[in-house]
């Protein structure tokens, strides 16, 4: 047994099928994290954290280049690879049809190839998503296993999977960017990504969600994650008006680190 041990930045593994490993793609970086499933305790392991210029020509070599640089990707891991998508659209799961439908419901927002655009389903609605030309080609050539999902379809899954007697807005801060999902118990009416340059700026698109779709801030809950110290002065600004603002609840595993919310929620998704 020994013998067939391999060695994962620090991290020694025997068998892949133990182990789950999370791709995090976005415009201007890739990440990996490996997490043993048969031992909870076991840390996550970082494999590699890569920043890039943005830079749209570039972004398929950039990811291209990341994975071939770092080979354990491509082993037999249960992988879940997570794409932070800057275009992002809902429709109803009854209007997405087939790969052509999609893509003209796509193109009425955005513009991309049928080739380009990936669609994930979520409890009666579709997700219709894109990063840039060619890339799922790629990875089905090269992660022709893996599980493919936007961030968005993501942070809703985990969060419709949390039953509520209360709405509830769930905000997760990126650096410039903060991904809303807006629940009714197990229904979603919304997920989507907003940019910000002030901490004011969150607040003011909680209160325009809670308005749009009429939540009593009195038995409304407002979950707060990412950035720390934006996260934490939010609490006290919204606490003002919000009955119930809090901080989220990390999955266990995965609570001491710093990992993105989208690829710590894929890694542990059952736990």
């Amino acid at each position: 047994m020994e013998d067939n041990l391999t060695t994962y930045k620090g991290v020694r593994i025997d068998d892949t099928a133990e182990w789950r490993l999370a791709v995090y793609i976005t415009e201007t970086g890739m990440s990996a994290y490996l997490k043993n499933t048969e031992n909870p305790l076991e840390p996550v392991a970082t494999l590699f954290e890569e920043q890039w210029q943005q830079d749209e020509t570039a972004l398929l070599r950039n990811i291209e280049t990341a994975v071939y640089d770092h080979p354990q990707l491509l082993d037999d891991f249960s992988t879940e690879i997570v794409i932070c998508s800057p275009r992002a659209m809902w429709v109803p799961e009854a209007l997405a049809g087939d790969y052509e439908e999609q893509t003209n419901l796509y193109n009425k927002v955005y513009k991309a190839e049928e080739t380009d655009v990936l669609c994930d389903t979520v409890n009666g609605m579709c997700c219709l998503y894109t990063l840039c030309p060619g890339l799922p080609a790629f990875l089905r050539r090269t992660l022709s296993g893996a599980r493919v999902s936007c961030h968005l379809s993501v942070l809703a899954r985990r969060f419709m999977s949390r039953g509520s007697e209360m709405p509830r807005v769930y905000a997760d801060i990126r650096q410039g960017e903060v991904d809303f999902v807006v629940l009714d118990d197990r229904r979603m009416l919304l997920a989507s990504t907003q940019r910000w340059h002030d901490r004011m700026d969150i607040a003011y698109h909680v209160f325009n969600m809670m308005d749009v779709y009429g939540l009593n801030p009195a038995n409304t809950q407002v979950s707060l994650s990412g950035e720390r110290e934006i996260k934490q002065s939010l609490v006290k600004t919204l606490r003002e008006q919000i009955s119930y603002v809090m901080l989220t609840m990390m999955p266990s595993a995965v609570s001491k680190t710093d990992m993105p919310l989208a690829a710590a929620v894929a890694l542990v998704k059952n736990t």
